[in-house]
């Protein structure tokens, strides 16, 4: 091996794949690198020209500003709330669906199936407009319950646990069924723990979609003080200003949760990647 790296059966062909890697992954993180450098500047050099990669003077004001507003603080807290309950109860439901549908044999389950899927394939937009009718009918404007309600029940989290699930061996549950083990015991000590990697997969996608969500909290809420993070960014611009300087420093603030997920829980990605091309 040499000084770079390289072992001698290394060809040309993986050292110039290996180079387009690298130029991949610039091009893909640079996006956030210049939120974060720009977030640290003042007004007057974000709009200097030429512009400079780095603050010449680290500036922390537009941090300060986003915490001192009345209410940023608290689209990050409506944020964090409706991301948590929003993928505990998905989780939760889209296991025990798809334990159903992987181990179970029923009437008509080929059927269910297949409708469940088809409602991954129908746009959010077709329907929101029912779905608003129903959820005002029952009062859940600017509330908690009316942000999360189409989102706990994910027809793609059902599919998910149903496909892993139908990996896991037949015979470990049929062992436990001959000692005397019911459905609920199964499921808590054999399926559970051996779907840790795609549950945990699972809550991570959920949670990123939860905390990306725009345009339901746009149509459902009214209050200020119940708007979250997505919306609450696009209030940090004036209507005949823009200060980048906190635009950018709120947009790194509401990216610091999905960072820390993504960072602490990227062994579980790993591995449930590695885990779905294995078939049981």
């Amino acid at each position: 091996m040499n000084k770079l790296g390289f072992s001698k059966k290394t060809s040309a062909t993986d050292i110039v794949l290996l180079i387009l890697f690298f130029i991949v992954v610039l091009v893909a993180i640079f996006p956030l690198f210049w939120m974060f450098v720009t977030s640290f500047k003042t007004q007057e050099e974000i709009t200097a020209i030429p512009t400079t990669i780095f603050p010449e003077n680290w500036y922390f004001g537009s941090y300060i500003k986003i915490f001192t507003d009345q209410y940023f603080v608290r689209y990050f807290i409506n944020t964090c709330i409706t991301s948590t309950i929003i993928t505990v109860v998905s989780v939760i439901v889209s296991a025990l669906i798809g334990y159903v549908f992987a181990k179970f044999k029923f009437p008509l389950k080929t059927v269910f199936f297949y409708a469940i899927l088809a409602t991954i394939m129908v746009p959010f937009e077709s329907f929101v407009v029912p779905l608003y009718s129903f959820v005002r009918s029952v009062g859940w404007v600017n509330t908690y319950m009316g942000l999360v309600f189409p989102s706990i029940i994910s027809s793609f989290g059902m599919f998910f646990m149903k496909q892993n699930m139908e990996q896991l061996p037949d015979a470990l549950i049929e062992a436990a069924r001959i000692d005397g083990a019911g459905n609920y015991y199964i499921l808590r000590k054999i399926i559970m723990p051996l779907s840790v990697s795609s549950l945990s997969v699972l809550s991570i996608l959920l949670f990123l979609i939860a905390w990306s969500e725009y345009l339901w909290p746009l149509i459902i809420v009214t209050k200020k003080e119940m708007y979250v993070l997505e919306i609450g960014l696009t209030l940090l611009q004036d209507e005949y200003f823009i200060d980048y300087g906190v635009m950018m420093s709120g947009c790194a603030v509401a990216l610091v949760p999905c960072l820390l997920i993504f960072i602490f829980f990227r062994n579980y990605i790993m591995e449930g990647i590695a885990m779905s091309g294995i078939k049981g």
